[in-house]
C-alpha cells in the first residue's frame, strides 16, 4: 500500500484488524492475488447474469448478453457493437 494513497478502513473493521488484513494481503503472492481477482471477477458475471435472468425470463442467450453489455459499457458503445440489435432492458 502507497503511503500517498492509503486504503480507506471500512466502517465496520477496527483499524488494528484492518491492518492485519493487508499484512495478509501483501504475504500472498501476485499470481494468488490475481487468481482471487479473476474468481470474483467470475462470480459478479454470473450474480449479474442471473439478475437480467430473474427480471426477464423470456430473454434469450443473446438478450441477456446485450443486457449485460449494457450495464456494463452503456447504451453508447452498445449501439455501436451491435447497431443492428435493440436496446433490451437490463
Amino acid at each position: 500500500m502507497s503511503v500517498s494513497n492509503p486504503p480507506v478502513v471500512p466502517a465496520d473493521t477496527s483499524p488494528e484488524v484492518w491492518r492485519m488484513q493487508m499484512a495478509a494481503i501483501a504475504r500472498r503472492s501476485v499470481a494468488d492475488r490475481l487468481r482471487e481477482h479473476e474468481a470474483l471477477n467470475r462470480w459478479a458475471d454470473q450474480a449479474e447474469e442471473a439478475g437480467v435472468r430473474r427480471r426477464h425470463p423470456d430473454y434469450t442467450d443473446r438478450q441477456v448478453m446485450l443486457a449485460q453489455a449494457r450495464m456494463r459499457y452503456g447504451d453508447e458503445l452498445v449501439l455501436k457493437v451491435w447497431p443492428d440489435e435493440a436496446l433490451v432492458q437490463p
